[in-house]
């Protein structure tokens, strides 16, 4: 009789207990033998093998420190194979020890005591470790030298004070090993591609609980830029050069090469950009660089839409845009929007100037009708503007031929400009389209004067500001703000495009777009000097993609700070997207004032 383990159904095989002749017990012997033998087998195979219920558990331990204990364990990392043996379990119960000690040794806990018990009851079993950290080890000396011809370099000369571990701190290999990894990447970075350890160690004395850290980095020779070789024939070799940040001789930096490729793909105007370093022959230090660029399948984008905006109603828009005209980099763009309140035409061509990452002069012409409340404007521009523009800021220069016929109730009037002006702003975020926490300033000025071509004199400035903060997950705080005034004698002779409203969705909800500010005689807001309003706004994030908001909007448009501000509050509900956020705010006005309006639909970036 063969017996499995008690938690399987047993086999018991038992002889026939009937009489029988010789040649019948052989005869028969002679089939039963193949029997036995495959059921053996079967035996073999489910030996020991049965449904377990394991459960882990270490006590003594916390934080960082368990979470690599768990992982690390190896009966913890078993514990889902539900076909365990009670040999296999008793086996990883062994080696339990000696996977606790050497998790918690990149800590600097060397001295560590465990106590572990395997119990059992029935088919289930429960592993208990209880860890004796004792008292950790600690860095008694430390030394960072760096030797060779690039020993001196500024950014190599503070090695020792900016590697992370000190004297008296615990001993901790992640962060020997990524100020390690720092280090080699900072020389590396630097041109000095054969940099490498001569000397690496740490000497834990565990009766002491000291460690002695000793690193030695030689530099080697300096390597430099050697010639760059291009494979394109997308843009001309005189713009490709623009965007070059080295000059053949000039210290190596592989950041660079990164730095470079990320520009062209920046750009849209390359399918592939490939900036490659060839570091195979290091007995030379001059290194050479191929860039290769291939060109987009299709440089022209069409986008057509029919839509709604709060502000502007209905209405229909075509774009077109060629993101390279020619060899030189030049871009066009138009668009044409017909709408219920307003309808535009807008060209744009651009050409890249000084250095092509950033600068830009674009030459443009406009055309735009729009109505509000009892003002019905028309104008016509031509425009020429020099931006530089980072990921991070943005400074420009611009000059503007304006034209503008315009009705303000039954009151006419036209106005043509020669307006100068400039325009900067900054941006600090985690992410500008889904932000988290992030910063936006704008500030714009702009005149004009009758010594100049102009039929009025005045001065314009105004800022924009706004603040996006998350104290605590899900959660986000928003602030907004704009100020504004207009030094003139008379706003009358301002064009309503250029005077200061308030209302609407991005100024004052619960009111109309542009419906506060100054009226005239007959009831009908006319626009004003000054600008000032502000908002606070409380976020919570229902799910991955589903917010709902909180808001208090204040501000008015006026022509002196003696008017009383207007306020509105109100709920949203929006929906993050891959491009920014789609919003429906309800507001109610809190004042009288203007003409009331209670819904307002945005898509858009955060900032």
């Amino acid at each position: 009789m063969a017996i499995v383990p008690s938690c399987c159904p047993s086999v018991v095989l038992r002889a026939s207990t009937r009489p029988s002749s010789a040649a019948h017990s052989t005869r028969s012997l002679r089939y039963r033998t193949p029997f036995f033998f495959c059921l053996l087998l079967v035996m073999i195979a489910v030996d020991g093998r049965c449904e377990t219920d394991l459960t882990v558990s270490v006590t003594g331990v916390e934080g960082r420190l368990h979470e690599n204990v768990m992982a690390r364990l190896r009966i913890n990392l078993f514990r889902a194979d539900s076909s365990l043996s009670a040999a296999e379990i008793r086996r990883l119960h062994r080696l339990a020890e000696e996977d606790i000690v050497s998790a918690l040794q990149p800590y600097g806990y060397y001295n560590v005591t465990v106590d572990g018990r395997l119990e059992r009851d029935d088919a289930s079993w429960q592993a208990v470790y209880r860890v004796a950290l004792g008292d950790p080890v600690v860095v008694t000396d430390l030394s960072v030298a760096v030797i060779g011809e690039a020993a001196q370099l500024p950014e190599l000369a503070d090695a020792q004070a900016r590697f992370p571990l000190r004297s008296g701190a615990v001993l901790d290999h992640q962060r020997y090993e990524r100020g390690k990894k720092e280090l080699l990447r900072r020389a590396r970075s630097l041109g000095l591609l054969a940099a490498t350890y001569t000397t690496s160690e740490i000497r834990v004395d565990r009766a002491d609980n000291g460690a002695e850290i000793e690193l030695v980095l030689d530099t080697g020779r300096r390597f430099v830029f050697g010639e760059v070789d291009t494979d394109q024939l997308v843009i001309s070799g005189e713009l490709l050069a623009r965007f070059l940040p080295f000059q053949p001789g000039e210290p190596f930096s592989r950041s660079l090469l990164q730095d470079l490729q990320r520009d062209l793909y920046r750009t849209d105007w390359f399918d592939t950009a490939v900036v490659a370093a060839d570091t195979s022959d290091l007995e030379h230090l001059s290194v050479p660089v191929t860039i290769r660029l291939t060109e987009q399948e299709h440089y022209n984008r069409y986008s057509f839409g029919v839509g709604y905006a709060t502000d502007i109603r209905s209405h229909v828009r075509f774009e077109w845009l060629n993101r390279l005209l020619n060899k030189q980099g030049h871009r066009a763009f138009a668009s044409f929007l017909v709408g219920e309140q307003k309808s535009l035409g807008l060209i744009n061509y651009s050409v890249p100037v000084a250095d092509p990452r950033f600068s830009t002069v674009t030459a443009s012409g406009l055309w735009n009708r729009e109505l509000w409340e009892d003002t019905v404007t028309s104008k016509v521009s031509a425009g020429l503007a020099y931006d530089y523009l980072t990921p991070e800021y943005l400074f420009g220069v611009s000059v503007e031929v304006l034209n503008e016929d315009y009705r303000i109730g039954s009151t006419r009037g036209s106005t043509s400009l020669l307006m100068p002006g400039a325009k900067g702003s900054l941006a600090l975020a985690d992410d500008v389209v889904n932000t988290e926490n992030g910063l936006r300033v704008t500030v714009d000025i702009s005149g004009a004067s009758q010594d100049l071509l102009s039929e009025t004199s005045f001065l314009k400035l105004r800022g924009d500001g706004k603040l996006i903060l998350s104290p605590v997950d899900g959660w986000r705080l928003i602030g907004r703000g704009s100020i504004g005034g207009i030094l003139v004698e008379d706003i009358d002779d301002v064009p309503p495009s250029l005077r200061f409203y308030a209302g609407g969705e991005k100024s004052v909800r619960g009111y109309r777009y542009r419906s506060l500010g100054p009226a005239d005689d007959s009831g009908n807001v006319i626009g004003g000097r000054l600008l000032l309003t502000g908002s606070i706004e409380i976020e919570r994030r229902l799910s991955r993609y589903w917010r709902a908001a909180a808001f208090y909007d204040v501000g008015n448009a006026m022509d002196d700070f003696e008017v009383d501000l207007v306020d509105g509050v109100g709920i949203g509900i929006g929906v993050a997207l891959p491009f920014g956020q789609a919003r429906l705010d309800l507001a109610y006005p809190l004042q009288d004032e203007g003409r009331s309006q209670a819904v307002y639909l945005s898509v858009g970036a955060d900032l």
